[in-house]
């Protein structure tokens, strides 16, 4: 009698229910008016098109943002229901050439182009895994199944620029592993994109591999000399006061109660604290994450794959400002934690490349459930973080990284 094949039943049928309910949810979102205006794609649109109407100095004004987004929505918003465009500056020369007055269509471009971006990720990904030397089976299962990352399906349906961050990461991490700190630090330049993200993770090389912090200084001073010339020095005051507001956590769209961080937890758990207090200790973490990492490089004899995936899972977990798109960064930390537990020989090659599908399929079955939905990542981010420091002294081979 045959052997049942269950572990390529598990990915066959796991890639197929993703693939087929990602299908229907674009769908569904792109055929339906006010799903596809409500998305955050309109924050973006909104900077495109006054930096194509009005110049790029303007991308920042608050009213013509406004203007545009009534225009796509068909009635008068109040100055308060304004999603507002928070991105870099060095993003709108993007944004001028991929916008035009067909929403629809602009929305399908810009996706296009973030799926280019995680393609770019995902060619970063294999080479982390053919360098281990996985083979060509274990390492498709591992990308199918990043690739098919429910955070990152989130992102692409928000339209969100999260795939700019992911591919940083990625960049970081294989530059670092492969002696290149030029590379590093243009990966860390890149998740400025979140820049309150980019603040913990590149910080601590401060106090080590100084060399990745001065590449990650050169690169966002060349991606600083692009937005100057795209918005200029009052676009950049602007995008400082757009980023300020940002910190106070009232601005239209920011439902903090759904974001997947300590602020977006206590929220949920701890109403009766009161936002204020809740945003004081989310910023008071957010240092002290900081100042942990910093120490830990610091005192750290080598830096491993486990010190980056850690980094990850502290910034976004302490981050004041998170939401369920960003959490496609934990690729970076599920990568490393598929590489160490077979370096380490907790898992083969062939088990551990089932791990991003599974945990894609936990979070988008979890999503289902209102309670799970955004408390499900933060318990997942902890298990993360215990999950990729510990292989090294569980591991029956007992080798040096």
């Amino acid at each position: 009698m045959k052997r049942i094949d269950f572990r390529r039943i598990f990915v066959v049928a796991g890639l197929a229910s993703l693939v087929i309910v990602y299908a229907v949810l674009w769908a569904r979102m792109i055929t339906d008016y006010e799903e596809r205006t409500g998305s955050d794609f309109i924050s973006a649109y909104a900077g495109g098109m006054v930096a194509k109407v009005w110049g790029g100095e303007y991308v920042y004004d608050l009213a013509r943002q406004r203007a545009v987004q009534a225009e796509v929505v068909g009635y008068n918003l109040a100055a308060g229901q304004v999603l507002m465009f928070n991105h870099p500056p060095y993003l709108v020369p993007l944004l001028r050439l991929l916008m035009n007055g067909n929403y629809t269509a602009s929305l399908a471009r810009y996706a296009l182009v973030m799926a280019a971006f995680y393609a770019g990720m995902l060619a970063v990904g294999r080479r982390l895994l053919r360098r281990e030397g996985w083979g060509r089976g274990e390492t498709v299962v591992a990308l199918a199944g990043m690739a098919t990352f429910y955070p990152l399906f989130v992102s692409l349906l928000n339209t969100q620029d999260t795939a700019l961050m992911a591919l940083g990461g990625f960049l970081w991490l294989l530059g670092f592993l492969t002696g290149r700190g030029w590379l590093a630090g243009l990966g860390l330049a890149l998740t400025t994109v979140r820049p309150h993200v980019t603040v913990v993770l590149a910080l601590p090389f401060l106090f080590r591999q100084r060399d990745v912090f001065g590449w990650f200084c050169i690169w966002a001073a060349a991606l600083g000399l692009v937005s100057l010339l795209a918005v200029g020095v009052e676009g950049i005051k602007s995008y400082i006061e757009i980023l300020l507001t940002a910190a106070g956590g009232e601005f239209y769209g920011m439902q903090e109660v759904a974001m997947v961080n300590l602020v977006g937890l206590l929220r949920r758990l701890l109403p009766d604290l009161g936002a204020e207090t809740i945003r004081l200790i989310g910023w008071g973490a957010y240092a002290v994450s900081i100042l942990a990492l910093c120490l830990l490089w610091a005192r750290s004899r080598k830096l491993e794959e486990r010190h980056f995936g850690l980094a990850v899972i502290l910034a976004l977990f302490f981050v004041p400002h998170l939401h369920y798109h960003d959490l496609t960064l934990l690729l970076l930390p599920l990568l490393a934690l598929v590489m160490v537990t077979v370096r380490y020989g907790l898992l083969s090659a062939s088990q551990a490349a089932l791990v991003p599908l599974a945990v894609s399929l936990l979070l988008l079955f979890g999503s289902l459930a209102p309670a799970l939905k955004y408390n499900l990542p933060c318990l997942l981010m902890f298990v993360l973080g215990l999950a990729i420091w510990l292989p090294q002294k569980l591991s029956p081979l007992q080798k040096p990284f």
